[in-house]
């Protein structure tokens, strides 16, 4: 049922199964095929390239190998369906990924219109390395920064050596006044 919900984005959607056991793969790959039936044929041709060309099934031998794959493919949506007394622990474990939703009664779609998960999500691999947008992208923040004297000297050398190679003089000068040793 996850893959029908989010395979039938688009021909260009990638979707993926990654599991301890292959008897579920057979028993999804089996369900899947009365559901693709049942949907409009744009829909069908979108959820047969999601699961074909671009995705399928992976069987791991356990749920670390499960973890390792899944933070590899750093997935735009994750479903964790584990047994209720493993999913922290394997959710601990768990960093690339734009939203994970635990449990077969959090599907793709709740967390799509409803329970306030972000719809932006980073794809193709990209939740290694962003998140999603959510409101939190449109509040305005203000950074502040504070450093004693001791700090700023440990730092003074590192921060004259990067506005050297940038190109600002006058951001190294700022070190070198106060700090006439830096030269």
């Amino acid at each position: 049922m996850l893959f029908r919900s989010e395979a039938e984005h688009g021909t260009d959607s990638c979707t993926l199964l990654v599991t301890t056991s292959a008897s579920l793969v057979d028993a999804v790959q089996s369900e899947l095929l009365g559901q693709i039936r049942s949907l409009p044929p744009e829909r069908a041709a979108a959820v047969r390239s999601s699961l074909g060309v671009n995705g399928g099934a992976v069987v791991v031998d356990d749920l670390h190998e499960a973890t390792r794959v899944a933070d590899e493919f750093a997935p735009e949506h994750l479903q964790l369906v584990v047994a209720a007394n493993r999913e922290d622990e394997v959710l601990g474990r768990l960093t690339h990924a734009g939203e994970i939703l635990v449990g077969q009664d959090t599907p793709f779609s709740a967390a799509n219109f409803l329970i306030g998960c972000p719809a932006s999500l980073p794809t193709n691999g990209f939740a290694r390395v962003t998140s999603g947008v959510t409101v939190e992208a449109f509040l305005k923040r203000t950074a502040v920064a504070r450093a004693d004297e001791r700090a700023l000297r440990r730092l003074a050398p590192s921060i004259v050596a990067l506005a050297d190679v940038e190109g600002f003089p006058a951001h190294a000068n700022a070190l070198r006044l106060r700090f006439p040793e830096l030269g």
